[in-house]
């Protein structure tokens, strides 16, 4: 038996199926432990630490779900898929919520098991890599850059709240995990809000906080009722115990004066603020950013690797990068997808960026912005996933890769949306 493989615990009350399982898995030279029931498989997950774990849903003891939620409690990383031969559609978009990879439903072939086993590995090692890069140091040596990483090394630590301002597509995500992983809770969950998705109830706004990193993005356009519960919570020290970061890509000062921010909750949030610059102002990072993101593309998403020619670098630095790193790392995965020589000179550059700059300017002019933000954002999900399946010619593979997304997902998307791949 292979010593690299991986630990795969199943969890299965009918002995046919788990014994089933477990041959199948050990001829394919997996390490594998069996529990009948939530008792046995809570023993071996505590002693063992399984990498994979396959979970029935009905179980006599006790169910599937309030594993699945105990184990993600005790172990974020831990992949888990659910099998169920009685499954219903709330109780899969229930486990995946709750953590869960994939559902599969029973009655199992051997290869839909291995099928499954095997995309739920390749998730697990692309998810360790991303947390990885996620975990590193930004890149760049401008002075700009060094200071700004100096100054997070600094205040990671700091029980305060953590402001970040800078345009957007600047890497204020990217400065986010890394305050996290250097932090008094990176051992603990990065969960990001949004605007749309802060959590309105005060108990379950400090219950997500507690021992993680609360990650607020876009601040400024918080609810009025959101700014109210914040500051209450900062106010009477509910969120003592977690890591809290905010970012904003607008003057908070200006939301204040335009009477859309209260003013006490700036002063709750400014006290340690960190500018993140644009791209404009360190351009001499470009050539390390253009390395950086052909490594990491080729390693998660396994694209081809491509060498930059020397030229090619200079015509990015001379580049008017509005949209900042997001948008230089955006034109590099499309110039990685789309090519096909082994280096990439100044005429696939320009080429990347005049496709870049169109789809811009369509998207400007074809979004309804009169319409509410559910179909507003359904309608750019259709319009950019047009725009990436034109530029691969239809190949749903490829707009996939550039979409950042796993293809059997973009096919449901596709469907969803009334888009007709053979009519690209």
């Amino acid at each position: 038996m292979s010593n690299d493989k991986p630990l795969i615990l199943v969890v299965d009350d009918e002995p046919d199926i788990r014994e089933l399982i477990k041959d199948i898995l050990e001829d394919e030279n997996y390490h594998v432990r069996i529990a009948a029931d939530g008792q046995e498989a809570q023993q071996v997950f505590s002693e063992e630490q399984p990498d994979l774990i396959l979970l029935d849903i009905w179980m006599p003891d006790i169910d599937g779900i309030s594993l699945l939620k105990e184990f993600k409690q005790q172990n974020k990383s831990v992949t888990i898929v659910m099998m169920s031969g009685h499954g219903t559609i709330e109780t899969a978009v229930e486990a995946t919520r709750l953590g869960a990879s994939d559902f599969i439903e029973k009655p199992l072939s051997t290869a839909k098991l291995l099928r499954g086993v095997e995309q739920a590995l390749e998730n697990r090692e692309k998810q360790a890599i991303i947390q990885r890069e996620l975990a590193q140091a930004p890149v760049g040596k401008s002075h700009q850059i060094k200071l700004l990483r100096e100054q997070v090394e600094r205040v990671a630590k700091h029980e305060m709240p953590i402001l970040l301002v800078g345009e957007p597509g600047t890497g204020k995500h990217c400065f986010s995990h890394y305050l996290h992983s250097l932090g008094q809770y990176a051992g603990g969950k990065f969960i990001e809000v949004s605007p749309e998705s802060f959590p309105l109830d005060s108990l379950k706004a400090v219950t997500l906080a507690k021992n993680n990193c609360l990650f607020i993005n876009d601040l400024a356009l918080l609810s009025d009722e959101a700014q109210a519960l914040l500051l209450h919570l900062l106010e009477s020290n509910k969120l003592e115990h977690c890591q809290l970061i905010c970012a904003t890509q607008y003057s908070l000062q200006k939301a204040v004066d335009n009477g859309d921010f209260l003013e006490s909750l700036l002063y709750q949030l400014n006290s340690i603020t960190l500018v993140v610059p644009p791209l404009r102002d360190h351009i001499e990072d470009i050539p390390e950013l253009v390395h950086h993101f052909v490594d990491t593309q080729t390693t998660r998403s396994g694209l081809p690797y491509r060498r930059f020619t020397v030229a090619a670098q200079n015509r990015l630095r001379n580049h008017d990068w509005s949209g900042n790193v997001l948008e230089l790392k955006n034109v590099i995965q499309r110039l990685l997808v789309l090519g096909n020589g082994e280096d990439i000179d100044v005429a696939d550059v320009d080429m990347a960026l005049a496709s870049e700059a169109e789809a811009i300017e369509n998207g400007d002019e074809t979004i309804n912005f009169d319409l509410p933000l559910r179909e507003a954002r359904e309608q750019f999900e259709r319009i950019y996933l047009l725009q990436k399946l034109q530029e691969t010619d239809g190949n749903v593979g490829k707009a996939a890769k550039l979409a950042g997304m796993e293809r059997t997902h973009l096919y449901r998307k596709l469907r969803s949306l009334g888009i007709d791949t053979k009519q690209i």
